[in-house]
């Protein structure tokens, strides 16, 4: 797991909650249990009310020469949702079982609640007044592709409606650690975000992000994936106490001829 996929995650799960999808703040981090099959295969939940889990489920990274083990690569993020009659409410003006506000609790409604959820994700996902959401969308270099899937299950008699909702997207490499971030980036907004919110994450993230350093010349290896060695066969690093720049404009002072 990489800091920008569970950034990703984070930011994904906060823009749904402050999104005002069908769900209200029912919105779940990585919550296995949330949808589950029966050991025949039915379909199950622990939930009490409609919800979305959302995972981040897998990356793939291929090209490696620019950013080297800090690249990110192709990420996969779910959103599993899930509604059941079992959630219906009565609405006391009404009198009325509705699923969620204005959807009558039927077979019908439970699909037409999980077709309003995938296009509510998308939506809430690009909002440019969601402050979360374009967090989000910083840290994607491009959408690649979006899938929905459903399923549905009467087990029991108590009828469950699912959807997923898989979005592939490329996304930059996690930054060095220590490593200067820009202001008004994507890192600092998100940390400033989870300071707001008070996120049980932050202080990892302070952690992993490290406080910021730096020199002369860049950390090679950490940025590239670059072995020491080949930094300095380059020429990348001091020489003895002597600025790189110096070594550079005597090699080549060396080389024209006078």
């Amino acid at each position: 797991m990489s800091l920008t996929m569970m950034a990703l995650r984070i930011a994904a799960v906060q823009a749904l909650k402050a999104g005002g999808t069908l769900v209200g703040d029912n919105v779940l981090d990585s919550q296995i249990s949330a949808i589950d099959q029966t050991a025949d295969g039915k379909l199950k939940s622990d939930q009490s009310r409609p919800f979305i889990a959302v995972y981040t489920d897998a990356a793939k990274s291929q090209d490696l020469s620019q950013s080297g083990l800090r690249s990110n690569g192709r990420i996969d993020i779910m959103f599993n949702c899930g509604v059941s009659v079992t959630m219906a409410e009565t609405n006391r003006e009404t009198g009325e079982t509705q699923i969620v506000d204005l959807f009558p609790a039927t077979d019908a409604n439970l699909e037409a609640t999980i077709d309003m959820l995938d296009l509510q994700i998308t939506r809430t996902l690009t909002d440019p007044d969601n402050p979360w959401a374009q967090v989000f969308g910083d840290f994607v270099q491009s959408y690649v592709a979006k899938e929905h899937v459903r399923s549905s299950s009467a087990a029991e008699n108590v009828r469950l409606a699912a959807g997923q909702t898989k979005i592939t997207v490329d996304v930059f490499a996690d930054p060095r650690h220590g490593q200067p971030l820009a202001e008004g980036g994507p890192w600092p907004r998100f940390l400033a975000l989870m300071a707001e919110h008070g996120a049980p994450q932050l202080p990892l993230f302070q952690q992993m992000l490290g406080d910021p350093t730096s020199g002369p010349y860049e950390e090679f290896e950490r940025l590239t994936g670059m072995s020491t060695r080949d930094a300095h066969s380059l020429r990348l690093y001091t020489y003895g106490g002597v600025s790189r720049d110096v070594v550079v404009t005597e090699a080549i002072s060396d080389a024209v001829p006078s």
